[in-house]
């Protein structure tokens, strides 16, 4: 209905145009959006802002950067808030290069100061794995908020430097900043990739008990995971039982993986029927509940799970990945040919597998003769 008001417009300026493109990124209709941009006549800062932060909140993140660079190379000077969408859509590829171009654009800007594009700039670099630029962003910072120490807490905290996310929240509480339900996930999920299970314990008791905060399931599931992690599997199983509300898949997968690991295949064939009734058609949840019952012996059930996937009632979740070259990001999915340059991209993939296969023959080869 907008669309076709707009399109009857006798007159539209740039402020129109520039509605109209918002409306339809937040409808997530982006192609749409980016066609009528294109026919814009003349846009303005705020008109190239909104296409940027549509790719980007739309899940394009190549798109979004793309975008940005033409921006950029027409002389449009971006804004601090344009720079969070732009961290945002360089978090979301994770890759480095791509994140320390966007950085230094910023930098030359001066606009590192700043603090909501300081908090975005730090949970882009710990997405890569660049903590020496995380803690530069941090420490550039001159009265850094919960959202930027949170960043740290968490990003610190996936990367499974624990003992480093701990540090960070106790400096946050020194700095007298109250910690949240995000600042204790972090630290949580620190205590369970490095394996302090007492110390985790702690953590959640202090939640209520010195700050109020109710734990919400992303506490109860880490841990069950700190517990899983940790052999602990009768502690986790427990958490799950005294959940006060129904356990959604993600906890059962979680205490599975503990089974997994430590052998007890008892359990985990408990965790894998409960997976089954929520989740019977994923394929990822249909592997790890095939990968247990193997364990367990039990080679009937085995044969059906493989039966059930094989016939395509599982799920398969669609693989994907991108690469960065020469400031450029190429997107590929399982079975792309859309790309312009797929025919010459297979071409080369089938002479590297051919030189694979001649290696391996030759060292077949080899092995032979050791014999």
């Amino acid at each position: 209905m907008a669309l076709k008001l707009f399109v009857s417009m006798p007159e539209k300026d740039v402020v129109s145009w520039t509605a109209i493109i918002t409306g339809l990124c937040r409808a997530s209709q982006v192609d749409d959006a980016w066609r009528l941009f294109k026919q814009m006549p003349e846009a303005n800062a705020v008109s190239w802002s909104s296409i940027v932060s549509g790719f980007q909140q739309n899940g394009f993140a190549i798109e979004s950067l793309n975008v940005f660079r033409e921006m950029l190379l027409v002389g449009i000077e971006p804004t601090p808030h344009l720079f969070t969408s732009v961290l945002s859509a360089c978090a979301d590829l994770a890759t480095v290069s791509v994140s320390e171009e966007a950085y230094c654009q910023l930098l030359k800007r001066g606009f590192h100061g700043n603090n909501h594009v300081g908090n975005s700039a730090i949970s882009m670099f710990v997405k890569t794995g660049s903590f020496h630029n995380a803690r530069r962003v941090f420490l550039d910072l001159d009265k850094p908020d919960r959202v930027t120490w949170n960043a740290m807490i968490v990003g610190f905290a996936q990367h499974g430097y624990g003992l480093e996310a701990m540090m960070i929240f106790h400096q946050m509480q020194k700095a007298h900043i109250l910690p949240d339900g995000i600042s204790y996930m972090g630290v949580l999920h620190g205590c369970s990739h490095c394996g302090f299970v007492q110390e985790g314990r702690e953590y959640f008791q202090s939640m209520k008990m010195d700050y109020g905060i109710s734990p919400g399931p992303e506490h109860f599931s880490a841990m069950v995971d700190l517990y899983a992690r940790a052999g602990k599997l009768k502690e986790a199983y427990e958490v799950i039982l005294e959940l006060p509300f129904k356990p959604t898949t993600i906890f059962w997968r979680t205490l599975l993986n503990g089974c997994r690991i430590w052998g007890n295949t008892k359990l985990g064939v408990c965790a894998a029927e409960q997976i089954l009734k929520l989740e019977p058609y994923n394929s990822s949840a249909c592997l790890m509940v095939i990968n247990i019952f193997a364990l367990a012996g039990k080679w009937k059930e085995v044969t059906k799970m493989r039966a059930q996937m094989r016939d395509g009632e599982a799920r398969k979740e669609l693989g994907c990945s991108w690469i960065d070259i020469k400031g450029k990001n190429h997107l590929f999915t399982t079975g792309d040919e859309i790309h312009p340059e797929a025919d010459q991209i297979y071409a080369v993939v089938e002479l590297l597998a051919d030189d694979m296969e001649k290696y391996y023959l030759i060292l077949d080869r080899y092995a032979d003769g050791l014999e």
